[in-house]
């Protein structure tokens, strides 16, 4: 159930993380700064409504969404998407153009794969 994703998380590992960033044209600087930072996510639900923060030392975005229905979204870009976000199988998963996330909860950890213009990283959070 949904209520599983509910809380805080912090970052623990990311997998892939540099090949991601540059491969959807982050510039090196940035890569250098975000490689280490402490990414806070903070998942809440209000009726039919999931919201998802993430809490950057440069920038937070937050993103709401209901199931099923198409939402404008900020990608790790700072871009503004369509996507459309289901509940399949234990996993929140967000599909747009070029764009997928899948979040699930693994022993107890937030795993996140995120997808965009062809590149992956996964990113796995514990709760705080």
């Amino acid at each position: 159930m949904v209520d599983a994703f509910v809380g805080k998380f912090v970052v623990e590992k990311r997998e892939n993380f540099d090949g991601f960033m540059k491969g959807i044209g982050v510039p090196e600087e940035y890569v250098e700064k975000a490689r280490n930072a402490e990414v806070k996510t903070e998942i809440s639900k209000n009726g039919d409504v999931i919201t998802v923060t993430r809490i950057r030392p440069i920038k937070t975005t937050t993103n709401s969404f209901s199931f099923g229905k198409e939402s404008e979204v900020e990608n790790i870009k700072g871009e503004k998407m369509k996507v459309v976000v289901n509940y399949e199988g234990g996993k929140i998963v967000s599909r747009g153009d070029n764009y997928e996330v899948t979040q699930e909860m693994d022993g107890g950890r937030l795993k996140e794969v995120i997808t965009l213009k062809g590149h992956t990283m996964t990113r796995y959070s514990k709760r705080q």
